[in-house]
């Protein structure tokens, strides 16, 4: 699997790719130029504004908390509507990253790696977070979209995951797009550092290391809370996203092929 081909190099953003092109479970493909994901947007050129809008994107779903909106706002994109759509609230601890003394301390009290392991595990029950994701997919899902939040790793994996599941794409395939991002990591810690983000004092490194790697045990917390106390990705949809079966299909028919 070539995700090279799928992503999207700028000068002011990292991890920008296109999820199209990854086979399902029945032997479809992903539609290309319909789903993208990438990391925060607050800093790309104009020749980055040029490139994202030759992708016809019309739909941005910012999944950060409004501090980080604040401090980091994406800039306008022709063509597209803004969604602001958070998948952490202000008062959960990851939405307010970078330079919040209470977040060091935090980590410092925790294993390495812990607490990304228990937002993966809680994002599962985040409904009205995720249903407000799906609301703006569902809204001409023909439409391409794109979707991010600060790193383009937990957050912004968590959705992916879930969109991938959701039309088929097997476990390994969205493990290994999840993983994808640690390609991208001297560009993201190049960026942090460019707009102030990098602002951790006296955390260890292995802790740090845990907090911006994209670790496989992440993910799977993820898509281990789904398939452990649901049946199929599809109950989970309908049963507690409520999603209906024609939400579904209309989902699966624009972005499949």
């Amino acid at each position: 699997m070539n995700h090279t081909l799928r992503e999207i190099n700028l000068e002011g953003t990292f991890n920008f790719r296109d999820l199209g092109g990854y086979l399902t479970e029945d032997g479809r493909r992903v539609k290309a130029g319909v789903l993208f994901r990438s990391g925060n947007l607050s800093a790309m050129t104009e020749d980055d504004l040029k490139k994202v809008a030759g992708l016809g994107i019309k739909k941005i779903c910012d999944l950060r908390g409004v501090d980080e909106i604040e401090k980091f706002p994406d800039p306008v994109l022709d063509g597209a509507s803004w969604y602001h759509t958070p998948i952490l609230s202000d008062q959960q601890i990851l939405g307010q990253v970078g330079e919040h003394q209470d977040f060091a301390d935090v980590l410092r009290a925790t294993k390495p790696g812990e607490l990304l392991l228990n937002l993966n595990k809680n994002v599962v029950t985040f409904k009205q977070a995720l249903q407000n994701v799906l609301n703006v997919l569902l809204t001409e899902p023909h439409e391409p979209l794109l979707f991010h939040c600060m790193a383009g790793k937990d957050r912004t994996g968590a959705v992916a995951a879930l969109f991938l599941r959701m039309l088929g794409v097997p476990r390994e395939t969205i493990l290994e797009d999840y993983l994808y991002t640690n390609e991208t990591l001297d560009k993201m810690n190049a960026h942090f550092t460019a707009i102030g983000y990098n602002n951790l004092p006296n955390i260890e490194q292995e802790v740090l290391d845990a907090l911006f790697e994209a670790r496989a045990e992440y993910i799977e917390a993820f898509l281990d809370e789904i398939e452990s106390n649901y049946d199929s990705i599809d109950v989970y949809l309908t049963e507690v996203l409520e999603l209906t079966k024609a939400d579904l299909e209309k989902i699966r028919e624009h972005l499949l092929e």
